[in-house]
């Protein structure tokens, strides 16, 4: 008998710890019914004076006392288990809020997923399309249309020509009016054939600037090795000029003249019209320097080959 009372007491604690509200519900509820037959079962003294078990009493009373006596327990019992029934509630809405929010977290990332897709799948579009538009260049002489460069041998033709109207620029003007005059110039005569290219690489180049999300470096480095050292180099002219002057915003951000060849500038003075950031990692070689690395590396090769067995 007391094993059995005190496994019944060892149950009802085991289910006030769980946090399961039907375990809970179950627990009170044994734990009062249990409080219920104890008073139950205590003896009382009635009006004669002699001791009886007041479920005894009860059973003899008037049967309003025995329905509010039985009311009270029933009212106990129901209150308890409204409470329990909310708990299950509040849970089960717990629950839901969570299904709702994986669910929510799931859309997002699929959304991510296709919005990151289709930025991959228009950026490789724009590359292609940028090679189309260098395809299909040409530089043609006015008098006899006779095509004097094709595809990308029109940026080495165009800038060899920019080169020689700068030379002939400073036989009258200072440095910079002559930089200017000339550039003035060339575009006079070369922008209908170079406007449409670098329209279209300053939209390529905002495309990767609008969409931070999904824009990585590796977009711009692949965009950037698309340009020929002489496309750098009209680009760099483009970027000081004054229609070309708005490319310089995201000539900084991508590091547009990392691999620029600084050596064929009109003037290696000119790397001071641009900030440093448009330069990246390029060392920006003066001539003298550069002779200095060759010379170094010549020795180098020499004395690699004289201590060969």
């Amino acid at each position: 008998m007391i094993e059995r009372i005190e496994n019944h007491w060892r149950s009802i604690k085991e289910g006030m710890k769980s946090d399961r509200p039907m375990d809970v519900g179950k627990a009170l509820t044994k734990a009062f019914l249990t409080v219920v037959a104890i008073l139950a079962i205590l003896p009382q003294v009635d009006s004669e004076g002699d001791w009886q078990f007041r479920a005894f009493a009860l059973l003899f009373s008037p049967s309003n006392e025995i329905g509010d006596t039985f009311a009270g327990v029933a009212g106990v019992l129901a209150f308890l288990w409204i409470i329990v029934t909310v708990w299950l509630q509040s849970e089960e809405l717990a629950e839901q809020r969570k299904e709702l929010k994986r669910q929510a977290d799931e859309f997002n990332a699929m959304n991510t997923n296709l919005r990151s897709q289709q930025f991959e799948t228009t950026f490789f579009e724009l590359l292609r399309t940028h090679s189309e538009i260098v395809g299909g260049l040409d530089v043609v002489k006015k008098d006899s249309k006779e095509k004097l460069a094709e595809g990308r041998d029109c940026f080495v033709f165009c800038y060899r020509e920019l080169n020689k109207v700068y030379r002939e620029k400073l036989k009258k003007h200072d440095e910079g009016i002559a930089l200017f005059y000339a550039y003035r110039d060339f575009w006079n005569r070369r922008g209908n054939d170079l406007g449409h290219y670098f329209r279209f690489l300053y939209n390529c180049f905002r495309v990767l600037d609008d969409e931070k999300e999904f824009s990585k470096p590796r977009h711009a480095k692949l965009l950037r090795a698309q340009l020929s050292d002489a496309e750098l180099l009209l680009l760099f002219y483009n970027c000081v000029s004054l229609k070309g002057e708005p490319f310089q915003t995201y000539a900084n951000k991508f590091e547009l003249f990392d691999n620029l060849p600084t050596l064929k500038l009109l003037n290696h003075s000119h790397i001071g019209l641009l900030r440093s950031e448009a330069f990246g990692d390029n060392p920006k070689l003066t001539p003298n320097e550069n002779r200095k690395l060759e010379r170094a590396h010549i020795l180098a090769l020499e004395t690699s080959v004289r201590s060969r067995p």
